[in-house]
């Protein structure tokens, strides 16, 4: 007679797989066509500004989730950073955005004006074919190597040295060590992150910092090419760490650059600028409510393991990852 193994998972690494495909991940055509609109942005820029030197803009590159290969499929715009020169250009915020928008506008004749505006702290493009919005986000730039400048953060408003180049970097060495999984535990813990932000009052974590945790763990040799283990690391280290223990990276500077001193509820330093917490505006309550939902999520992971039918490991699922998980 045969036994029956209640340990056995009943969802599955092909189910999770599918349901990345399906749900949680930009499909390809999309994302190519994304890439195709930014593209040609990019390239028309870059002869405007071969021959209109005057108007102060050096570099556009895409940057953020869909640079990055980390996207969900809601995605419905796209970050790209325009580098100003700094040598005659307003460093007042209001007015550089102001600058960039008449300039924009002048660049791009052909998109109405009014489909180029300015919302804090960027400027977006509307395009009405795609119906993509690309931001816009000014970069300060003063010439320095490794296209390092400053830009202003989305949630503080402060002015922060930074290099997209390098940040790209930091998550191309990421995935070069677990090729597709790395990115795919990355959507898939935001996609949770999501479903967080909806049912959860007072709920919020910034998609850079997810990335950021699961690059730690990445370094720190853990794997992703199960799924199911991938998440269960990411939960697992936030309710053992409570977010408590500092995060930072070696790709671009010691830890002697770091701050002596514990200066935040959270420390999660800017791979690229050890002056840059990246979690600087997470309050202690948004604290305590990631490590509950973490310890929530592990707690159904581990229910999800002995569930004798799949019906019942898949409602435990659909706890970590929203209604539309249905294999």
């Amino acid at each position: 007679m045969d036994t029956i193994d209640f340990m056995s998972p009943e969802i599955s690494q092909s189910d999770l797989v599918a349901f990345s495909d399906d749900q949680v991940n930009l499909k390809r055509d999309r994302a190519d066509r994304y890439r195709e609109q930014v593209r040609n942005l990019r390239e028309h820029l870059e002869r405007y500004i071969g021959e209109h030197a005057e108007i102060g803009l050096a570099k556009m590159q895409i940057s953020g989730s869909l640079a990055k290969g980390t996207a969900l499929s809601s995605l419905n715009d796209v970050d790209v950073a325009v580098y100003v020169t700094a040598d005659s250009e307003p460093i007042d915020l209001s007015r550089l955005l102001a600058l960039l928008a008449e300039r924009l506008k002048k660049t791009y004749p052909n998109i109405p004006a009014e489909r180029i505006y300015v919302d804090d702290p960027c400027v977006v493009i509307k395009f009405s074919g795609t119906e993509l919005d690309v931001e816009v986000t000014p970069i300060y730039y003063a010439g320095a190597p490794q296209w390092k400048g400053y830009l202003w953060d989305r949630i503080t408003g402060k002015k922060i040295l930074t290099s997209i180049p390098l940040h790209l970097d930091f998550i191309r060495k990421r995935k070069e060590a677990g090729p597709d999984h790395f990115a795919q535990t990355i959507r898939l813990a935001k996609w949770w992150a999501k479903q967080r932000k909806r049912d959860t009052h007072g709920f919020a974590i910034r998609s850079f910092l997810i990335e950021l945790i699961v690059a730690k763990l990445s370094d720190e040799g853990k794997k992703f090419n199960d799924y199911h283990v991938g998440l269960e690391h990411f939960f697992t280290y936030i309710q053992r760490t409570g977010l408590t223990e500092r995060i930072a990276f070696s790709d671009n500077y010691t830890s002697a650059s770091l701050p002596k001193a514990r200066i935040d509820v959270v420390e999660i330093f800017d791979p690229v600028n050890p002056d840059n917490n990246v979690a600087s505006s997470m309050t202690e309550s948004e604290r305590r409510k990631i490590v509950e939902a973490a310890g929530n999520a592990l707690d159904a992971l581990a229910f999800a393991q002995t569930c004798q039918t799949k019906a019942e490991a898949v409602e435990c699922w659909q706890e970590i990852m929203g209604s539309s998980f249905n294999p």
